[in-house]
């Protein structure tokens, strides 16, 4: 097939799924993303990675966020012409279309990162059967118009024993207002899109801060750091929002029954 001089193909078999990884996660480092194309592509593709984002960079279908150039790495969002290029192809997001004014604030960044961290590490595990983002989960909940749904952060399907189990997950950065937790606990009590609620948090403070304000919730919650849930996965030790506080394992959380 010629294509007109000036004028980009597109393939769908390898430079959409790129455009989807970076749209879904709304940033992510270059190392972040060649790890998950490495997870659910050939690693010949893998290894045209590089080329193949500066070439959509290029065409401006995605950008550096050169905000964070402190990392020492490159870290990518995806442009409105991306998104316009995503639409264009049948994907589409309620959650974020192209007329977007503000496709991604700064301070967004850290919190991304961290999730593609969290579900890099489940994939590495070989625990991750498919993750949907926020965005997506958003975007489905909007069509759903239903006040009995959370849009988390992410939902993981995890590997569980012999079984599937979806793992919906929240990573708090930042403490909220207490009549957002308020909001939060009306919603979680109600929300039955998954198995297994886990709160991860940044430091020990959130983390507690956490337990008080979701004590009263119904529905079972975990809350553990997350970097010692990257490291430890199903060991990790969680702190659960029962009266006496119990600490128990992960896969022990998620062995217990839903009341």
């Amino acid at each position: 097939m010629r294509y007109y001089k000036g004028y980009m193909a597109l393939s769908e078999a390898c430079d959409v799924p790129v455009l989807l990884h970076i749209r879904n996660a709304r940033a992510i480092c270059f190392d972040q993303l060649s790890e998950l194309i490495s997870f659910e592509m050939e690693k010949a593709l893998s290894r045209s990675l590089r080329w193949r984002v500066a070439r959509l960079e290029k065409a401006g279908l995605l950008s550096r966020l050169d905000i964070y150039r402190y990392l020492g790495k490159p870290v990518f969002g995806i442009t409105q012409q991306g998104l316009e290029c995503l639409e264009a192809r049948g994907h589409y997001l309620l959650s974020l279309p192209s007329n977007t004014e503000q496709i991604l604030h700064s301070s967004q960044v850290p919190h991304a990162l961290e999730l593609v961290n969290i579900r890099i590490a489940l994939a590495k595990a070989g625990l991750l059967i498919s993750w949907k983002s926020e965005l997506e989960i958003t975007s489905r909940n909007l069509i759903v118009e239903s006040m009995a749904t959370k849009d988390y952060d992410a939902v993981a399907e995890i590997e569980f024993e012999g079984n599937s189990r979806r793992l919906a997950i929240e990573y708090e950065r930042n403490p909220k207002a207490a009549h957002r937790y308020r909001a939060i606990r009306d919603v979680l009590d109600k929300d039955e899109t998954a198995d297994t609620v886990l709160y991860l948090t940044a430091n020990d403070d959130i983390l507690y801060l956490l337990a008080v304000e979701m004590r009263s919730c119904r529905r079972q919650i975990g809350f553990a750091l997350s970097e010692a849930f990257r490291r430890s996965l199903l060991e990790t030790r969680t702190l659960t929002n029962t009266e006496d506080s119990e600490v128990v394992l992960l896969r022990d959380l998620l062995r217990a029954k839903r009341p």
